[in-house]
């Protein structure tokens, strides 16, 4: 009997079958293999029967896209690189915050006395004083792109009192803007606008780093999911193998009450029913190992899918792909995520050089201001009070009645300029550094690559010759049974080609998982995984 799924195996010669022709030899292969093996096998099922039987099992059937979709939304991995991009933002917008101008209002109230008397050095001091001071200041400075700085001030202020009987009152308003644009140092970059840049090139690498993590989630998705459809597959054949040897041993035990048979020879089929059971026990565990896996990465939380089988269904196919080195290392070089990443380094560390060559230049700032004042003073003796008008200091500043204005360079030149020398060419060298580091990944990437295509290349050959010998297996075992009917052959024969089929059958459903798996090695190494699932990566 022919089924869909084959497993390939080695071709090996079997030892001749002269050992049954000895009564002795037979019975030290009982106590050395059988007894043991039927031992065995009936631990582990008083161990099964201890265990509460699975009831209620549902199956949940999943392609891969199915899975892939999910893994989007859910899995883990993924849901924490998408944070990066949104710090890597916020960063980027409190850089900003340089350029953000500040408001300084100040306001005091003063009283002062002076007693008076006579200082040779401040003669104002023989006067007596009593006074008392109403001050308001209101400023707006910051900085611009460019590097210049500038303010937008404006001060009020109040005396009024007593000096020498005479009886004072006095408004002054002032209103000045002043700026200063460098010429030299900071002039075409500075600290500021370096941050900013190398945050925008942080915010890029954040992005590209969540393309990177989806490929590497897809990727191995991919890898969970043919593995899990080799487990199943390896599953139905190793189920297959145990009902045939439960069929084989029950024809023999007809045979053995007949009298056409010897007993051994069901005790010779009971060994190998006991090892398929085995091999069924093991093919299970795979099952569910490959299970967790999955889920894991499809970011399940075990406990709502309690008691669901999950099951691919995407066949294990071959679907043959061409093959091209070259055309492969040109695709991963232009792009994979992460020598994206390496380059946008390149490219910060750039900038980094160009501000520490910035800073070697000595400071040449332009200064400029333009200011009106305004002031309305009454003095007068005693018992009148005076009155001087605010009204009037307000209406010269805006007529201009008393302008200012100024315009100026200021140079200054470090002597030394020890610590800008030592910081540029620190910069430098770590640019070589990024440099060699984009250049070692991109190495590595080729090698990715020819790895990976090599492997696919071998898996793919491997899926032919194990498809043959699946083939040739289940002719030999039909050639051999045909022979058992006739009296030409043994249940030992038998038995062993029955094993050797089914191994050869797992053996092509792993050939044929091998091979997907190497397929997307490859498409990982050549960076071409999401584009090949059509997964676009947008951010807002």
């Amino acid at each position: 009997m022919r089924t869909n799924h084959h497993q390939s195996v080695l071709g090996r010669t079997r030892p001749p079958l002269t050992v049954l022709c000895s009564h002795g030899r037979l019975q030290r292969l009982l106590a050395d293999v059988l007894v043991p093996t039927l031992l065995i096998v009936c631990m582990a099922a008083m161990a099964q029967q201890d265990q509460p039987p699975q009831q209620n099992q549902t199956a949940r059937r999943l392609s891969l896209t199915d899975c892939i979709q999910i893994a989007l939304e859910h899995n883990r991995d993924i849901q924490i690189e998408r944070i990066n991009p949104r710090i890597a933002r916020l960063t980027l917008d409190a850089s900003y915050g340089y350029y953000d101008p500040s408001l300084v209002v100040s306001g005091q109230h003063e009283h002062r006395q002076e007693p008076g008397g006579f200082d040779p050095a401040d003669l104002s001091e023989y006067e007596m004083h009593d006074a008392e001071n109403e001050s308001v200041n209101v400023g707006i400075g910051g900085v611009l792109p460019t590097g210049m700085r500038y303010e937008i001030a404006g001060d009020y202020v109040h005396s009024f009192g007593l000096r020498e009987e005479i009886d004072y009152d006095t408004y002054r308003v002032v209103a000045n803007i002043s700026i200063t644009q460098p010429l030299l140092r900071d002039f075409w970059t500075d600290q500021a606008r370096t941050t900013i840049r190398i945050n925008k090139k942080n915010l890029r690498i954040s992005e590209l780093g969540v393309g990177f993590v989806l490929m590497e989630v897809v990727h191995r998705i991919e890898l969970a999911y043919y593995e899990l459809a080799f487990a199943r597959e390896n599953l139905q054949v190793q189920r297959k193998l145990l009902e045939v040897r439960k069929a084989f041993q029950d024809q023999a035990h007809q045979k053995v009450i007949a009298g056409a048979l010897p007993a051994i020879e069901e005790k010779l089929a009971q060994a190998q029913v006991a090892a398929a059971e085995t091999a069924l026990i093991a093919a299970r565990n795979a099952v569910s190992v490959a299970e967790n896996e999955l889920r894991t990465l499809l970011g399940d939380d075990f406990q709502s899918s309690e008691g669901v089988e999950w099951i691919p269904a995407d066949p294990l196919l071959v679907v043959p792909e061409e093959l091209d080195l070259r055309a492969s290392w040109q695709r991963g070089i232009s792009q994979r995520p992460d020598l994206a990443q390496l380059r946008v380094e390149v490219e910060k560390q750039d900038l980094n050089v160009r501000f520490r060559h910035n800073q070697l230049f000595p400071w040449l700032d332009l200064v400029a201001g333009y200011g009106r004042r305004g002031s309305s003073t009454f003095e007068q003796r005693l018992p009148l009070p005076p009155q001087a008008s605010a009204s009037k200091a307000f209406d010269q500043v805006w007529d201009g009645v008393a302008p200012r204005d100024l315009i100026g360079v200021i140079f200054t030149l470090p002597l030394s300029r020890t610590a800008e020398r030592a910081n540029y060419r620190a910069s430098k060298e770590l640019k070589e550094q990024a440099l060699l580091r984009l250049k070692q990944r991109e190495e590595l990437v080729m090698r990715e690559v020819s790895d990976a295509l090599v492997t696919a290349r071998a898996n793919r050959d491997r899926v032919e010759a194990a498809r043959r010998a699946a083939e040739l297996a289940e002719a030999a075992l039909e050639a051999e049974q045909q022979k058992l009917a006739v009296g030409q052959s043994t249940f030992y024969v038998v038995l062993q080609l029955q094993g050797d089929l089914a191994a050869a059958r797992s053996q092509e459903a792993r050939a044929k998982a091998d091979y997907n798996k190497s397929l997307s090695m490859l498409h990982r190494a050549e960076g071409s995984l999401l584009e090949r699932h059509k997964i676009d990566i947008e951010y807002k």
